[in-house]
């Protein structure tokens, strides 16, 4: 019981539970009897209880989603877009180079050294990172290195990475990763769309995002703005 209340909690503050980040809380909520408390949780405060794909991130979504609701949606979405989608394109460049698969998946591991090692002896990664203006706290006296580790930081900062090995920073990439694909995918069908104030939600009855299913955007306030204050988990 205290395991699923401690899941409970990380959903109530916005949390998205995976294997790598809350592997306790997510084989709670995979065992069939955890789900259904947090089912009915979810349902008694007005959320619901959503999931990336069968094996992805638990996440808790709005049930019913208001004007003022798609409105945050839309400023969330522009913040993707700024911030994050400049990083994803970056190390999709840095994976290319290394030949390695453009995307990102739930339990790569990130290594800042390695990435560091990267940028130094390639001009096009360099420059790159020298035009992401939006990485957070960054300043124009920063190194290649200062910048990479301030990327990697506002990653782990955001959810998608948790630090792995502290001594050689070392970064695991979280499920929600594929959260963030499925905000990037919406944004590229729907960039002309995102200030329209009829921006039409579409909501997953059954609580998960699958692909390439349309994205469950009434769950995006999440990656900014955690649910309201819900009353304590059940002892």
């Amino acid at each position: 019981m205290r395991t699923i209340n401690s899941a409970l909690k990380r959903l109530g503050e916005g949390e998205f539970i995976c294997n790598v980040h809350y592997p306790e809380e997510f084989a709670a909520l995979e065992d069939p009897a955890g789900r259904q408390i947090a089912d009915r949780w979810c349902e008694d405060i007005g959320y619901r209880l959503a999931r990336l794909s069968e094996e992805g991130a638990y996440f808790m979504a709005y049930s019913i989603v208001t004007a003022d609701m798609r409105a945050q949606v839309r400023e969330d979405l522009r913040q993707v877009r700024n911030k994050l989608e400049p990083i994803v394109g970056w190390m999709e460049t840095l994976r290319q180079s290394q030949g390695q698969t453009p995307n990102i998946h739930e339990g790569d591991m990130l290594w800042e050294s390695e990435i560091g090692e990267a940028v130094r002896t390639s001009a096009v990664l360099e420059r790159r990172l020298l035009d992401m203006k939006d990485l957070s706290g960054a300043r124009i006296t920063d190194t290649s290195l200062d910048r990479v580790r301030r990327m990697l930081q506002h990653l782990e900062s955001e959810g998608y990475l948790v630090e792995a090995n502290p001594a050689l920073k070392g970064y695991r990439v979280t499920g929600k990763i594929a959260y963030l694909y499925q905000l990037l995918g919406f944004i590229a069908a729907n960039s002309t769309t995102l200030a329209d104030d009829k921006l039409v939600d579409q909501i997953d009855t059954q609580g998960r995002i699958d692909a390439p299913a349309p994205l469950d955007v009434a769950g995006g306030i999440a990656i900014q703005e955690p649910p309201a204050p819900a009353e304590e988990p059940p002892q």
